[in-house]
């Protein structure tokens, strides 16, 4: 006869593909492929020969959950994966037999006389096993998303699972049940009735599993969309800040200074401005190595910062030249500042770590470059007094 070799052909081509797509999908290990092909052989010869040795229904399908839990046994710590997948394939081949097996009976045909044929019994069995192997096949090619995965809720698979096993226990006492006692329209009719609620309890779990799946997905890709636009966002600050900061003392850069003083001047606010040169720098340069002499010029930023505590703009606007720009500062507090700040830097056991200055203040000027110019000229007047031993520099 023809169609049983068409039947094993499908069985047997559909039980390969199915076992070769959730190996590439994680679910079965490549390690394991031949433990399960050596199942699958039998899940076909049972079908198939206890189809055609008339072994009675519910222990055709005792015997078919045995040989699918087997599956199981390889994965000690998938356990509840392994059985959720076994019980939703299990139940829906039972599903699928026990539904024609229903429906024919409310058509009229005569079951008891199908269920006494070899040939008949053999054609319905194996015929529904190919159909069920190529809708799992179909299903998860089109969509794999319907599979349990290790990221659900495990308390609700625990309990849907164990339901799946009742449903199973349903189906194997509905076997027993038409195996001894004669079936009627009224038994048909509850039968197809119950085999079609479970289908479609296992639809919405599995409709489930894909919506679940879905809102994962598109839960990963927000997240990664929002750590791109972070780094987008970090990257942008980062080169901001390389615009306007001085990358060895964190000062604001000469460019950058000269924009927020004249945002302040166009804003109608007085500034004062100390312009401040350390002196001896590049005799230190020389004889200590440029090395030093960075760490004295950002041992004299970082104590600036400090003690300005946010009042007012530290730039550096040159080697070793820097400017404190106060938007309406006293002149008086800042000159005491200044000073203060010159003490703090001489406030060391080792000479070499003495830090001088000496510095210029400009106010009420009506540009930057006059505010910066009249500055300028100040510092430089205050070094040459200190040249000719005057400490004291020029206020205006």
């Amino acid at each position: 006869m023809v169609l049983y070799p068409a039947l094993l052909f499908i069985n047997g081509l559909s039980e390969y593909l199915l076992n070769r797509m959730m190996a590439a999908m994680g679910v079965l290990n490549q390690k394991n492929r031949g433990y399960h092909a050596v199942f699958a052989v039998l899940r076909i010869a049972w079908i198939f020969c206890g189809a055609l040795l008339a072994v009675p229904l519910p222990l055709l399908l005792i015997g078919l959950l045995l040989l699918l839990l087997l599956n199981a046994l390889p994965y000690p710590d998938q356990r509840l994966m392994m059985y959720h997948f076994t019980m939703v394939i299990y139940l829906i081949y039972t599903s699928l037999l026990m539904t024609v097996i229903g429906t024919g009976g409310l058509l009229g045909f005569d079951m008891g006389r199908m269920a006494s044929s070899p040939t008949l019994r053999g054609i319905v069995m194996n015929t529904t096993f190919a159909f069920f192997n190529v809708t799992c096949v179909l299903l998860l090619h089109f969509h794999p998303d319907f599979l349990w995965k290790r990221s659900y809720d495990k308390s609700k698979v625990v309990i849907y699972t164990h339901f799946l096993f009742v449903c199973s226990a349903y189906h194997i006492l509905d076997s027993i049940i038409l195996t001894l006692y004669p079936a009627g329209r009224i038994s048909y009719l509850l039968l197809v009735s119950g085999d079609v609620l479970i289908f479609f309890l296992i639809f919405n779990f599995l409709n489930y599993n894909f919506v679940f799946a879905k809102s994962e997905e598109i839960r990963r890709q927000y997240e990664e969309s929002q750590v791109l636009i972070a780094q987008q966002y970090f990257e942008k600050e980062s080169l901001k800040k390389m615009s306007e900061v001085d990358s060895l003392t964190n000062a604001y850069n000469r460019r950058e200074i000269c924009s927020i003083m004249a945002e302040h001047i166009r804003n109608g606010l007085r500034l004062v401005c100390v312009f401040i040169d350390l002196d001896g720098l590049k005799h230190t340069n020389d004889q200590y190595g440029h090395t030093y002499g960075d760490l004295m010029l950002k041992r004299f930023a970082d104590t600036c910062a400090g003690m300005m505590q946010g009042d007012g703009y530290l730039a550096r606007i040159g080697g070793d030249e820097f400017l404190l720009v106060f938007p309406d500062g006293e002149i008086s507090r800042i000159e005491a500042l200044v000073q203060n700040l010159q003490r703090k830097l001489l406030e060391t056991a080792d000479p070499k770590d003495k830090i001088f200055f000496s510095y210029g203040i400009s106010s009420n000027e009506e540009s930057v470059d006059r505010y910066m110019e009249t500055a300028d000229q100040r510092m430089y007047a205050d070094k040459n007094r200190k040249q000719r031993g005057s400490p004291w520099t020029e206020i205006v």
